[in-house]
C-alpha cells in the first residue's frame, strides 16, 4: 500500500465518511473542515485516484462518483505498524514505556490495553 500526505489523508478521511459519493460533497465536508478551495480538494482527489486509494466512476453523463478502494481500518492498521516500526524499531513494549514516561497514557487506557490483550 502506498503512503498517503497528511493532506490526501484529511480528503480520504471525508471520503470514508461519506461512502460513495460525488465532487460536491468530497469538497462540502472538506472545505468546511479545513477552508480549502476546490481546485485544492480536487487535485488531492486525483492523487488519490492515481493511487489506487479511490476510484472514479461516471454516471450519467458528466457525474463522476468516488467511492473508496482501500479500507479506513485496513489503512490505519498499516500506518500503525510502519509508525511503531519507524519510531520504535517495532516495539510496542518501548511504544508504551515512552507514552507511559510522558504521561500520556493513563490508568483507564491501561485497563483497557489489558482487556484487549486478554481477549
Amino acid at each position: 500500500m502506498k503512503n498517503i500526505s497528511e493532506s490526501e489523508l484529511e480528503v480520504m478521511q471525508a471520503i470514508w465518511k461519506l461512502g460513495e459519493t460525488t465532487s460536491i460533497e468530497i469538497v462540502k465536508e472538506v472545505s468546511k473542515k479545513k477552508g480549502w478551495e476546490k481546485n485544492t480538494i480536487m487535485t488531492l482527489v486525483s492523487r488519490l485516484v492515481s493511487k489506487k486509494f479511490i476510484e472514479a466512476k461516471k454516471r450519467k453523463g458528466e457525474l463522476i462518483l468516488y467511492k473508496p478502494l482501500v479500507k479506513e481500518d485496513s489503512y490505519k492498521v498499516k500506518e500503525t505498524e510502519n509508525f511503531l516500526e519507524r519510531m520504535y524499531e517495532g516495539s510496542i513494549n518501548d511504544m508504551l514505556a515512552g507514552f507511559a514516561k510522558s504521561k500520556k497514557i493513563t490508568k483507564k487506557d491501561l485497563e483497557d490495553l489489558m482487556k484487549l490483550i486478554e481477549d
